[in-house]
C-alpha cells in the first residue's frame, strides 16, 4: 500500500517564515517554520489518513511496512528521518554522538530518572545522527575543523594581536588534532567581561576586514588562483562572523566558528555531516535525511541546554576539507542517488520530463516532490502529488513507477 502524508512542523526560533509555508501549505501565523519531518520517529511523526501515527503503523506490521531485511536489522521503527530544513538564522553549534556513545549515555539519563522531554538531556534515544543535507536554494553552514594553516591565514586577515598568536600556535602545531582540541577546549571556557571585550574586538576587526575589499569577484578575473579562492572564505568568514555576534554577544562559541570550514552549497548540492563533525547551519532552505534520532549536543549559539564538556568529548578535532557529498547515477532507479556510508538511508533525487517513468525498487520509501506534478504508481494504485506533497510507500508494494512531470526526493533505506 502507498499512504499519503500528514506531516508535522516544528517552530523553532531559528526557522524561516516563508518557506516551508510556501511549499508545503498551512496558516501559521508569524511563527517561525523552521522543520518538517516525513517519517516515524515518535517525537513527531507524520499521520497517515486513517489517523494512526506512521510509527504506530510501522509497529502493527513492521514485515509489511519496512519489508523483512530491514524489520530484522533496525526492529519495527523506520530507520531514518527525512525532513524539511528552512534556516533564517544560525542553528545551535553542535554535535551527533557514535551509535556506541548514544547507547551509553542514554542508558546512564534513563538511569537517573532524567524525563525524555528535560531541557538539560542530549540523549533522547539509543541511536546515532548522520545526516545529509541536499540544498533546495543557497544553503550555508559550518562544518568540521578546517586544515590549520588556512586558519591561520584568516584569523592573521582579521590583524588583531590575540588572534595572531592564535595563528602562530595553530599553524606550528605537529599535533593538529590535540591542539585544535586544547584551543577549542580554552575558547569555549572563556567567559564574561575579557569575552565579550574580544568579541567587540572581533567585531570591529571583522566589519574593517570585510569593508577594505575591494577586489573584483572570482568570476571577473583572468585566472582564479588558490589564494583568490582563500580570500573568497576570509571574506564570509568575516561577513558571518558579525551577525554572530551581534545575535550572541556572549558566546565563547562565536571564537570557536572561526575555526571551521564554511560551507557554501549551491542548490542540488549536498554535503554529509558525520558523527563527531561539528556544525552549525546559518541560512538557506533544505533536504535532511537522516538517521532517525534526535540526539543533539550543543555547545553554543543558543538559548537551549549546552553540554561543551559532552561536546568536547564527542568531537573529531582533525582537520577535514568541507564535507561535501556529490551525487552517483542511481543505476536502475534512474536519477541522481545520495549515498553516504550509512546503514540506514540514501535520498535519490528524480526529474520527470513527462516521457519517461523511473522505477523504484522495493525498499521502505517516502516520496516528496520538489515541484511540478508527478505521479507514484503501484500495482493497484496510484498516487498524485504536487509541490510539497509526500506518500508513504510501504516495502511490500514492491516495484512502483514515477510519471508526470517535475522533482521529487526519494528516501529510502538500502536493501
Amino acid at each position: 500500500m502507498m499512504h499519503p502524508l500528514v506531516n508535522p512542523v516544528r517552530h523553532y526560533a531559528w526557522g524561516s517564515r516563508t518557506h516551508i509555508p510556501a511549499m508545503c501549505g498551512g496558516d501559521y501565523g508569524d511563527r517561525p517554520c523552521a522543520e518538517l519531518w516525513l517519517g516515524a520517529h515518535p517525537g513527531d511523526p507524520s499521520r497517515l489518513a486513517d489517523g494512526r501515527s506512521l510509527d504506530e503503523a510501522v509497529a502493527e506490521d513492521a514485515k509489511a511496512m519496512l519489508g523483512e531485511q530491514v524489520a530484522t536489522a533496525f526492529g519495527a521503527r523506520l530507520p531514518y528521518l527525512l525532513k524539511l530544513v528552512a534556516v533564517a538564522e544560525p542553528l545551535s553549534l553542535q554535535v551527533h554522538p557514535t551509535s556506541e556513545r548514544a547507547r551509553i549515555r542514554f542508558a546512564e539519563q534513563e538511569a537517573q530518572g532524567l524525563a525524555r522531554s528535560a531541557p538539560e538531556r542530549s540523549y533522547q534515544d539509543p541511536w546515532h545522527k548522520p545526516e545529509l543535507v541536499f540544498a533546495l536554494t543557497r544553503f550555508e553552514g559550518m562544518a568540521g575543523f578546517r586544515a590549520t594553516a588556512k586558519t591561520a591565514a584568516i584569523l592573521r586577515g582579521l590583524r588583531v594581536p590575540w588572534l595572531d598568536l592564535l595563528a602562530d600556535r595553530i599553524e606550528n602545531t605537529l599535533t593538529p588534532f590535540q591542539t585544535l582540541r586544547e584551543v577549542a577546549t580554552e575558547l569555549f571556557a572563556m567567559d564574561g567581561d575579557s569575552l565579550r571585550s574580544r568579541l567587540q574586538q572581533l567585531r570591529a576587526a571583522a566589519t574593517a576586514a570585510e569593508a577594505s575589499a575591494h577586489r573584483p569577484p572570482l568570476r571577473q578575473r583572468p585566472t582564479v588562483t588558490p589564494a583568490d579562492h582563500l580570500e573568497r572564505e576570509q571574506l564570509r568568514v568575516y561577513a558571518a562572523t558579525v551577525p554572530l555576534i551581534d545575535r550572541y554577544p556572549d558566546d565563547p562559541g562565536v571564537l570557536v566558528t572561526l575555526l571551521l570550514n564554511h560551507v557554501v552549497l549551491a542548490a542540488g548540492e549536498a554535503m554529509f555531516i558525520d558523527a563527531g563533525v561539528i556544525h552549525t547551519y546559518t541560512s538557506g532552505f533544505a533536504i535532511e535525511i537522516m538517521a532517525s534520532s534526535d540526539n543533539v549536543v550543543r555547545a553554543g549559539l543558543t538559548p537551549k541546554h549546552v553540554d561543551r564538556a559532552e561536546l568536547l568529548e564527542i568531537t573529531n578535532f582533525a582537520p577535514m576539507p568541507p564535507p561535501l557529498w556529490a551525487p552517483q547515477p542511481a543505476g536502475v532507479d534512474g536519477g541522481e542517488l545520495l549515498a553516504p556510508p550509512v546503514q540506514e538511508f540514501e535520498l535519490g533525487i528524480y526529474r520527470l520530463e513527462g516521457g519517461e517513468r523511473f522505477v523504484l525498487t522495493p525498499a521502505p520509501r517516502i516520496v516528496l516532490c520538489l515541484d511540478g506534478a508527478v505521479e507514484v504508481v503501484g500495482s493497484d494504485e496510484t498516487i498524485s502529488l504536487r509541490y510539497g506533497q509526500s506518500v508513504f510507500v510501504e516495502e511490500c508494494s514492491g516495484t512502483v513507477r514515477l510519471g508526470g512531470r517535475g522533482r521529487v526526493a526519494v528516501g529510502r533505506t538500502p536493501t
